[in-house]
């Protein structure tokens, strides 16, 4: 058996502490208590040989958001400790940490500034199997880097960008590292308007090389950018080459993001596109997007990049006291190597989140989440639906 690694909590807690060491933060914090019953804590098939088992779950949730803003640095956090206590069951308590933050420290104005980003949560062990204590794992990935941008006339500038990343997971042997870089030509077509030619690459060297050979990965791509009074618009469109060993392959790249401030309270966000992806990007696109910071992803462990087909739409509405989240997302996975066809998959997921408040610091939640995995080549389908409430204490930012 792997040996687990504590880094998760670790980062979650220096993370934390970093943060709230940002002076005029805004800070919001939650508690929540909950118990739950289960008729099957094993998620087995009922049998003579292996018996359903009846469980009680405790939990304790500790959440922790923080946002700051200021000419010098922007921070934006959200993280969560989540306390698991089993009455009858065969599993031991546990923590599950959750964070999703980014930081951006401006060093010289315009020219040059320090960038951080941390995404830790859970994901399954095996993608096959229903989520249960010891069919999910920690996984951590840092990455931090300095930007440089250098002013080539009134409204051109060449901007710079390098990283490292580290990418680790408790439950399989697939840690890594990941340094890159870009650079960019932008030219400011108005204030609030950008257009960019860019290309940016980036190596991927797994602990386990035998195993796990390195990949390089290369992105070329025309960028454009514009925000109004109630609009903005992400787009990008150029290829990606990637190479493993002697495999070279050539995919499309085409993404677009569009928000819409539909109304003081309301905003429509709609997404799509095609990109090279592979798990543990997909894991953090993923726990940033999450309205759920804690849901479990159901990620393949396999190394190997693959092509994402995607398309996505969330309503968000923010009341006085009420507010509403929906959102569904389509995700086709086609990896090139023939030999992991049987890992091609079609997702999709539909969530919807409610909250009201009750009165001071107090709140009512409720949530429901459906999701369906396809794999044509298995002719197999997986489904999985999630609903609950809870009543949380809630500090303001």
């Amino acid at each position: 058996m792997i040996a687990r690694k504590p880094i998760a909590r670790s980062v979650v807690f220096a993370l934390v502490l970093v943060c709230q060491g940002v002076l005029a933060a805004e800070i919001g914090v939650e508690l929540e208590l909950g118990i739950g019953q289960t008729d099957n804590i094993t998620r087995t098939p009922d049998t003579a040989i292996d018996p359903a088992i009846d469980d009680t779950i405790y939990t304790a949730r500790f959440g922790l958001d923080i946002a700051h803003e200021s000419a010098r640095a922007d921070v934006d956090l959200r993280s969560q400790l989540t306390w698991l206590a089993y009455q009858d069951g065969p599993y031991d308590s546990e923590t599950l940490p959750a964070l999703d933050g980014t930081a951006i420290f401006r060093i010289s104005d315009e020219v040059l500034s320090w960038f951080a980003r941390g995404s830790v949560g859970q994901q399954s062990i095996d993608p096959f199997r229903p989520v249960t204590p010891e069919n999910r794992q920690d996984v951590t990935y840092l990455t931090t880097g300095p930007t440089v941008s250098i002013p080539l006339g009134a409204r051109s500038a060449l901007r710079g960008d390098a990283w490292y990343s580290v990418v680790q997971y408790d439950g399989q042997p697939l840690d890594n590292t990941r340094t890159g870089g870009q650079i960019g030509f932008v030219r400011q077509m108005n204030p609030r308007r950008s257009l960019s030619l860019n290309v940016r690459a980036e190596k991927t060297e797994f602990d386990e090389d035998i195993l796990f050979p390195e990949i390089d990965r290369t992105d070329a791509f025309l960028g454009f950018d514009t925000e109004g009074a109630r609009n903005e618009v992400v787009v990008e469109l150029g290829f990606t080459r990637v190479k493993r060993l002697d495999d070279e392959t050539e995919e499309p790249l085409a993404t677009v993001e569009w928000r819409r401030q539909v109304s003081p309270a309301t905003a429509l966000t709609l997404t799509g596109g095609t990109q090279v992806s592979d798990a543990a990007d997909s894991f953090r696109d993923r726990q940033g997007g999450s309205l759920e910071l804690g849901d479990v992803q159901n990620q393949q462990n396999v190394t190997a990049p693959f092509r994402e087909d995607f398309a996505g739409v969330s309503i968000d509405y923010s009341g006085t006291r009420t507010s509403l989240n929906f959102g569904g997302r389509w995700t086709q996975e086609d990896y090139a190597d023939s030999v992991l066809a049987g890992f091609d998959r079609d997702v999709q997921q539909f969530i919807v989140n409610a909250s009201r408040r009750l009165g001071g610091s107090w709140m009512l939640s409720g949530f429901g989440s459906v999701n369906r995995r396809d794999y044509d080549d298995l002719g197999r389908q997986d489904d999985d639906l999630s609903i609950g409430a809870s009543v949380t204490w809630q500090r303001p930012r």
